[in-house]
């Protein structure tokens, strides 16, 4: 693979970064809304159950924004790319990436292998971002729930 190869993969992968950063994103919005209307401590006679909740809620949502990221690097890789026979193995193989497991029994091209590289540090990054989202969720609904601080 030459120079401009390897800065068009660079590129790519970028952009793809960019836009699994903004389904993250966007995942944060609908997650801060639903805590939003959910019903709080005060509000409700049973404040684990909101803590549950909301934990709950919170894992929900971003797993889901996880599963979006996963499945649009997917659609690159075999609708954008043609890389995989069908889009299950596209699938299986962007979560495997993502989730830095790595898939052994399939493999991107090299002209492709950077981007493929590139998902799973935007996959380290993204689980890294979800984790601070719900340890925010803790917290904010543990204090909650006792009374202490005003719950943000």
């Amino acid at each position: 693979m030459n120079f401009d190869d390897s800065m068009a993969s660079l590129l790519r992968g970028a952009l793809m970064v960019l836009a699994t950063g903004v389904i993250q994103v966007l995942a944060q919005l609908v997650l801060n809304h639903m805590l939003d209307i959910l019903p709080s401590p005060p509000e409700s006679r049973y404040p684990t159950f909101y803590m549950l909740t909301h934990s709950v809620v919170a894992v929900l949502i971003l797993l889901v924004g996880h599963l979006l990221q996963v499945t649009m690097w997917a659609m690159v890789y075999h609708y954008g790319w043609d890389e995989f026979r069908d889009f299950s193995s596209a699938l299986y193989f962007s979560l495997a990436s993502f989730t830095t497991l790595g898939a052994y029994d399939l493999a991107l091209p090299r002209p492709h292998r950077m981007v493929g590289a590139m998902e799973a540090a935007a996959g380290m990054m993204m689980f890294g971002w979800s984790t601070a989202l719900l340890v925010r969720v803790v917290q904010r609904t543990d204090r909650a729930a006792t009374g202490h601080g005003d719950g943000q």
